[in-house]
């Protein structure tokens, strides 16, 4: 191996190891003028990270779907917690006196959170509906 030099400092040949590849040894006949700052030839450079790779897509390439099951529906959650409270509220309802003043007080105030609950699934049911609807006028449109 030669020892570095101001006259072949700039060569890769003087850098390289006697173990080198046979890339190494390709590398070293192109002309500098020729070779980019990242080693490749000038014609890689030009045709990009792309330019050798073939125009169809493989297996390989294609992504896999995601494990697992799908997320929730629009608004799920929020219905699963109405549910929830609706459910935990009728049965406070049930143990409830409404003869003694609290208990009448504490039963108005059930059912005023149970009216809320009501009007809160309601509004997420018509929201599903409304995108089941817009969903299906894409499809119609797309289909015509």
């Amino acid at each position: 191996m030669d020892a570095i030099t101001s006259s072949n400092a700039g060569s890769v040949a003087s850098l390289t190891t006697p173990s080198t590849t046979n890339a190494a040894s390709t590398a070293s006949t192109t002309p500098e003028s020729a070779r980019v700052k990242d080693g490749r030839t000038s014609a890689s450079a030009q045709a990009g990270p792309y330019g050798n790779a073939s125009a169809t897509a493989g297996s390989a390439d294609i992504p896999e779907p995601p494990l697992g099951a799908p997320g929730p529906g629009l608004g799920q959650e929020v219905l699963d917690r109405a549910f929830a409270e609706q459910a935990k509220l009728e049965k406070e309802l049930k143990s409830v006196d409404p003869t003694t003043p609290e208990g009448s007080k504490r039963m108005s105030e059930i059912i005023r959170q149970l009216n809320r609950m009501d009007e809160m699934i309601h509004m997420v049911n018509e929201m599903r509906k409304n995108r089941h609807d817009a969903n299906m006028a894409v499809i119609s449109n797309i289909a015509s």
